[in-house]
Formats: structure tokens, C-alpha cells, sequence
């Protein structure tokens, strides 16, 4: 049972979520205080990939950090189940189309998942790579749950169909563990593929 809420200080109700950047939130480094979030400025990437790229591993980091409070019984599973998967899922859009050629991406704001694995596989084998098929079959597996980025999100399922249009039993288990290596095992394999994602994990020639 959770503890009852304390009321609120004025500075809770009253001072601005988004305050301008400046030396009082300088830090040497990232576990010194004060702990907050830089948006925008120097922390914008340049490359439209590059961000994709960032965003990506944030939304991963974020989604295994369910993962383990769930497994350190901080919180229960069922409830940040929908919330773990959805960021798995939008990682894995993210890194599909930062695996994108720039002219191709621009016109790749779209949400469905198998569209964009095949997608990527296609303009990864005009340039000489050849994309595991198990990628592009587990790309295709999340996609025919939450093939447009709804039913993680919204908790609309609908009714769901595998690749060949087959309904798919309508109640469903997601291993935690296996999930978790599931993830682990695509996420790097899709960040391996591409260097403008490597680069914005800090990696350099």
C-alpha cells in the first residue's frame, strides 16, 4: 500500500519545471549533485540519426531500469508493464530509422514497426549488408502486438495478428527474463550495424 501523499510545498505547485541553464547547475560529473535534465543547446545532436541514436539508448536505458526494480521487488511487474514495453518498442523505431540513409529518414516519420524493419533491411542490403533475418522476424514479432505504437502506449490491443494475418491468442505472457535478453540481444545487434549510432554512444575511430 502506498504511503498517503504529503501536501505539496509551494515550491512543488509554483516554480517553473524548465529554468534557464547557468553556473549554479554546473557538476564535475554525473552522480554529483545538483541531478537534473539539460534539454535543448549543446545537448541537441546535429545529425538527425545521431539523435534518433541518443534517443534510443535513453528510451533502452530507461526500459531495463523498469526491469531491475521490477527484479529487485521495488515495484511490481504488473504495474510498469506497459510502460517497459512501450519504451523497448520506441527504442527499437528509433534505432530502425537511425539505420536509415539521411535522404530515406526524412520521409520515415511513420510508427509501424515491420515497415520500418523492412525498410532498413532493404536500404542495409543496397549497401552491401545483409540484416540477420531473426532482426527483421523479432522486429516483426513486437509489430504484430503494437504494430503503430498504440498498444504498449495506450493499452489498445485490438485484436492481434502475426505476419500472415493469423489471430494471435488474445492473452498473452511476456517472460521478464527472457525479455530482457530478448531486448538486450536486438539492441545491440541494431547499434553494431550503425556507426552514427555508435558515435553518439561515444565511440570513436
Amino acid at each position: 500500500m502506498r504511503a498517503a501523499s504529503e501536501t505539496p510545498t509551494k515550491e512543488a505547485m509554483t516554480r517553473p519545471l524548465f529554468e534557464p541553464l547557468s553556473e549554479k547547475h554546473e557538476r564535475p560529473d554525473e552522480w554529483s549533485g545538483p541531478l537534473g535534465f539539460v534539454i535543448g543547446g549543446f545537448a541537441r545532436p546535429s545529425m538527425l540519426a545521431e539523435r534518433d541514436g541518443a534517443l534510443a539508448e535513453q528510451y533502452f536505458e530507461a526500459a531495463n531500469a523498469l526491469i531491475e526494480s521490477i527484479l529487485d521487488k521495488r515495484v511490481a511487474d504488473y504495474q510498469v508493464a506497459n510502460a517497459a514495453l512501450f519504451l523497448f518498442r520506441h527504442c527499437f523505431e528509433l534505432l530502425l530509422k537511425a539505420g536509415l540513409p539521411p535522404a530515406v529518414r526524412v520521409k520515415k516519420d511513420i510508427h509501424h514497426l515491420g515497415n520500418l524493419a523492412k525498410s532498413y533491411a532493404h536500404h542495409k542490403q543496397h549497401a552491401g549488408e545483409v540484416v540477420p533475418a531473426w532482426i527483421i522476424k523479432r522486429c516483426e514479432e513486437l509489430a504484430s502486438i503494437d504494430p503503430g505504437s498504440e498498444a504498449f502506449r495506450y493499452g489498445d490491443y485490438g485484436m492481434p495478428k502475426s505476419t500472415d494475418g493469423s489471430t494471435i491468442e488474445d492473452e498473452i505472457h511476456v517472460d521478464l527474463l527472457h525479455l530482457k535478453a530478448a531486448m538486450a540481444a536486438l539492441n545491440a545487434a541494431l547499434v553494431e550495424r550503425n556507426w552514427l549510432i555508435r558515435m553518439a554512444k561515444g565511440e570513436r575511430p
